[in-house]
């Protein structure tokens, strides 16, 4: 007998697209999930968390959300309940163990075609801590979204445990996702997309890999194809996407340098970090002025985007030029008005500009001159939320970037993380260290003194 079909099926939209594309192509089919983990300082009573979780899965219908192929095609539904009576749970004698037994799980795929769309564990440490660990299908669910997932969940526990009125509720996923497909169905958007990212495309010429690991590859590859003028190897090989992670750490005295910088010059973190890892990056690649990179736009701008689950995330393709006798500002400035620029187009979707950038420079299925991704994921720091928290982002293990930085505030020590995971086949871990190393000192340098040339910069990086 055939399976009777839900009554409302959705595609893809175009933020989960991209994430599936991810998984398509890849043999581990493990990088299209989000494992994190949130431990609160407080003693949790886990039997009321129980039943805050389920009306969790009430309030957060992006929790509810299950995929299924139809005719080849993937398409979504809603479920309308569910509930987890018996929750996972977990005794750690440290911090340490803690980390490994989900730094395991994180690697460990989230099967979202045959029904498993997360993974979640309640655990207590020795310390007297608690926590709750969410591994999700990255089609349900960005960073961001996990973050919404945690704050509300401990939020609805905390009205349990004292008896009084729940959170405001969360917006309605479902609802966007209509929303979203009624603009993919609009051709008078897509037409002004389109336009502009082909000009944007074509600005400067071919585009460059930059790469964090050095020329080295590139000359290989221009050896083996007999073109010493190649600009972009074929660095997206989904055979070889075995990654490891580099935890770099920034501490509380410098993270506060770079926040009142970026709120005395209205900009935001992204574009000083962004800087300083394009500095390295060119200082090492023959000091090219032309560095490409990839930038998650979590799409959250507006109170409701900001209070709703699901996957909003889409990946925008940053590439700047810039001289050496440019600023550290003018960089700085460069990288905040190109972001601005491809906010402004996001509802084009990527895999549809990138499949236009490879059309015009005739690459292959595995050639893209993006270097690295990068997020930022803005933790509510310094907010009175009741408890005091720590964010984990564990390795995924596979990944089809050469290298995907994921820089957060740290809520215990009010310094900054940056999570480096990079491809093993590309990269070693002295490649990443030194990565981390000379963005800081570009950053620090550029923030005590935004006049401070390119040139100085790249100088520093040697």
């Amino acid at each position: 007998m055939k399976k009777e079909l839900p009554s409302k099926l959705y595609d893809l939209i175009p933020s989960q697209e991209t994430m599936y594309l991810m998984v398509k192509y890849s043999f581990s089919k493990q990088i299209t999930q989000i494992p994190t983990s949130i431990t609160v300082d407080m003693d949790v009573d886990f039997d009321i968390l129980t039943k805050a979780l389920n009306i969790e899965f009430e309030r957060n219908d992006s929790l509810r959300l299950r995929f299924m192929k139809v005719d080849k095609q993937i398409k979504q539904y809603f479920l309308p309940s569910f509930k987890m009576n018996k929750v996972p749970m977990k005794y750690f004698r440290s911090v340490e163990e803690q980390k490994a037994f989900f730094g395991k799980d994180g690697q460990t795929p989230v099967k979202f075609l045959k029904g498993e769309s997360f993974r979640i564990y309640f655990y207590k440490i020795a310390d007297g801590s608690s926590g709750i660990y969410l591994n999700v299908s990255h089609l349900n669910m960005d960073a961001l979204g996990a973050v919404v997932f945690y704050l509300d969940l401990m939020g609805v526990y905390q009205a349990l445990k004292t008896n009084s009125e729940l959170p405001d509720p969360l917006y309605s996923y479902e609802e966007y996702i209509q929303q979203e497909l009624e603009k993919v169905a609009s051709k008078k958007r897509w037409d002004k997309h389109e336009k502009w990212y082909r000009e944007y495309f074509a600005k400067g010429g071919e585009p460059f890999y930059a790469a964090v690991h050095g020329p080295e590859f590139l000359e290989k590859y221009r050896a083996k194809k007999k073109n010493p003028d190649l600009r972009v190897p074929a660095a997206y090989n989904p055979i070889y996407d075995k990654c490891s992670m580099y935890n770099g750490h920034i501490n509380a005295e410098d993270a506060a340098k770079i926040f009142e910088f970026c709120k005395a010059h209205s900009i935001a973190p992204e574009s000083v970090f962004m800087m300083g890892l394009r500095t390295h990056c060119s200082a090492i690649n023959y000091r090219i002025n032309d560095v490409f990179m990839m930038a998650n736009c979590s799409k959250r701008a507006t109170v409701k985007e900001k209070r709703m689950g699901g996957c909003l995330d889409q990946p925008v393709q940053v590439r700047t030029i810039l001289s050496e006798d440019q600023t550290f500002m003018d960089g700085v400035n460069e990288y905040t008005s190109v972001r601005t620029q491809l906010y402004r187009h996001v509802e084009y979707p990527y895999i549809t500009a990138r499949d236009m950038s490879r059309d015009m420079y005739n690459y292959n299925l595995i050639q893209g001159p993006a270097c690295m991704m990068f997020s930022w994921i803005p933790l509510p720091v310094g907010m009175d939320l009741g408890f005091k928290f720590d964010f984990q982002f564990y390795d995924l293990g596979r990944y089809f970037t050469p290298l995907y930085t994921i820089c957060t505030p740290n809520p215990v020590d009010n310094g900054i993380d940056l999570n480096y995971m990079y491809r093993v086949k590309l990269s070693e871990q002295s490649h990443i260290e030194v990565l981390h190393k000379n963005c800081m000192k570009v950053v620090l340098a550029g923030i005590e003194n935004p006049d401070i040339t390119i040139k100085e910069l790249l100088d520093m990086c040697n």
